[in-house]
């Protein structure tokens, strides 16, 4: 009798672990595509929705074919999202994956109801070498390339070096940036710091696979050593650090 009891009671927690996990799916309207993914899904929607949240002058300087521009960070996000048709699919995709992260989670608040996020934003889409707009070429402004791939190469080449790819924009990064720069104040002897905009070294970015921020690699003499994408704790960076010493 006893095992009895254990076995409907197991069948019932099965029941019951399958029917939350079942309503969890139901209730997850945003869905995080990879670049191909989020490609081949655009191609079979007839009635696509497609966002770039980004800034105008990001916007200008590339975009996926049929975006509209709707900057997350400008003051009238939402005004703009409410013209849209809820009851169809919308895609959104910003730099690296954040701003379009919170984009989606708005959007769903907002009534949406089918949401494709684009994971790791126009690099990864970049990095997969998908085709990039150019709407008006005349406003495409050259970058000032701070860090050359060859002059990279050549400093990851000789000895420890930590690489810290960023954003001016990136949340993660400004919590970060000041026991980052405590960390390579305290080991200036024995280790080496570039400090990559991501804004500003889009080929550099590309070269290195980056598709979210912030990225943090260790290179010891060429060789990548460690790669942490997000936040990470002073005490974790400081044990990858000694770890390579």
């Amino acid at each position: 009798m006893k095992h009895y009891r254990i076995f409907i009671l197991s069948i019932i927690s099965f029941l019951w672990v399958m029917h939350s996990s079942c309503q969890n799916a139901k209730d997850s309207n945003i869905k995080k595509l990879s670049a191909s993914e989020f490609e081949s899904t655009l191609a079979l929607d007839s009635n696509m929705q497609l966002i770039d949240v980004r800034t105008p002058e990001e916007f200008n300087q590339g975009f996926i074919k049929n975006a509209k521009n709707i900057n997350w960070n400008g003051s009238n996000f939402e005004t703009e999202v409410n013209k849209l048709d809820k009851s169809k699919a919308v895609f959104v995709y910003c730099l690296a994956g954040g701003r379009s992260g919170e984009a989606a989670n708005k959007l769903k608040d907002l009534g949406f109801t089918i949401i494709y996020d684009l994971k790791g934003g126009m690099n990864a889409w970049r990095n997969a070498n998908k085709h990039i707009e150019i709407k008006n070429a005349a406003l495409v402004k050259e970058k000032k390339i701070e860090i050359s791939i060859a002059d990279f190469n050549s400093t990851i080449n000789s000895g420890l070096v930590l690489v810290d790819v960023y954003a001016t924009w990136c949340g993660p990064c400004k919590i970060m940036a000041p026991y980052i720069d405590e960390i390579v104040n305290e080991k200036k002897d024995v280790l080496k710091f570039l400090k990559i905009d991501n804004d500003k070294n889009s080929e550099l970015v590309k070269f290195l696979n980056v598709d979210e921020l912030p990225t943090i690699i260790i290179f010891k003499n060429g060789k990548r050593v460690f790669t942490s994408i997000g936040l990470i704790k002073k005490e974790d960076l400081i044990k990858e650090i000694e770890k390579n010493l």
